[in-house]
């Protein structure tokens, strides 16, 4: 970034529109910075399942609508460090932020949904007759529910599965690459070792029942066809979890 020198006249007259001064740019939402060199600012993010923390080349808060907050700490950088941090922006470094990604994992569950689809009637205004009409349309999704109306029999298990990124200088500029999707984040935190605060996508399992039986389907009829992160073992690394996964 380059900072600007600001004349003597342009000092005064922010003196006289702002009752004070912060010294730096933390915690504040002003555009300029008075640390005279290129820098990434530290930023945090509380959540339910632990704090984040991340180095992001902002000096404000545009983060707001993820609560990310400034701190004090900062870091300089080169000018092709600003690339690099230009091209990570918010994601944080995994093996920083171990306890929430393990307490991210922890929370998400396989469930259940249920296929449903019927024909139903829907009322619409027929601007040239100028009346209220009536017209059949079929609703058709999925639900939580085993007792949703149109039951079909479909049912799918839903999976989370996880992701993670790294930067790379490919075509003379830094690029996120994305990961495979993985059962535990650290079959790829170390060639991947950046993630987003939701670092998690759905796969599915579909199979069909009689719609009698639907109360009866588990979600343990599916074992077998996923693997779910290994929550028992809550250390980054281990021998156990290498094995596991046959990466260490």
């Amino acid at each position: 970034m380059n900072i600007k020198v600001k004349t003597v006249g342009k000092k005064l007259l922010a003196l006289l529109l702002i009752p004070f001064i912060l010294s730096g740019c933390a915690k504040s939402n002003k555009k300029d910075c008075d640390i005279p060199t290129d820098h990434v600012h530290k930023y945090t993010l509380n959540t339910d399942k632990g704090s984040l923390t991340t180095y992001i080349n902002s000096d404000e808060l545009k983060y707001g609508i993820d609560n990310w907050t400034i701190n004090d700490d900062y870091i300089t950088i080169t000018s092709e460090d600003k690339e690099f941090y230009d091209a990570k922006d918010a994601l944080f470094n995994g093996k920083d932020n171990w306890e929430y990604l393990y307490n991210f994992m922890a929370s998400k569950h396989d469930y259940l949904e249920y296929y449903y689809e019927y024909e139903t009637s829907e009322m619409y205004y027929d601007l040239i007759q100028e009346i209220y009409r009536s017209k059949k349309v079929t609703k058709k999704g999925w639900s939580v529910s085993p007792h949703c109306v149109g039951a079909t029999g479909y049912v799918r298990l839903c999976h989370y599965r996880f992701y993670g990124y790294k930067i790379v200088y490919q075509d003379g500029e830094y690029k996120e690459v994305i990961s495979p999707m993985v059962d535990d984040i650290r079959e790829i935190i170390d060639e991947y070792p950046y993630f987003r605060v939701y670092p998690a996508t759905i796969r599915h399992s579909h199979r069909e029942y009689d719609k009698e039986d639907l109360d009866n389907v588990k979600i343990s009829d599916f074992d077998g066809i996923f693997i779910g992160p290994d929550l028992e073992n809550h250390e980054l690394y281990s021998k156990e979890i290498g094995d596991y996964y046959g990466k260490h």
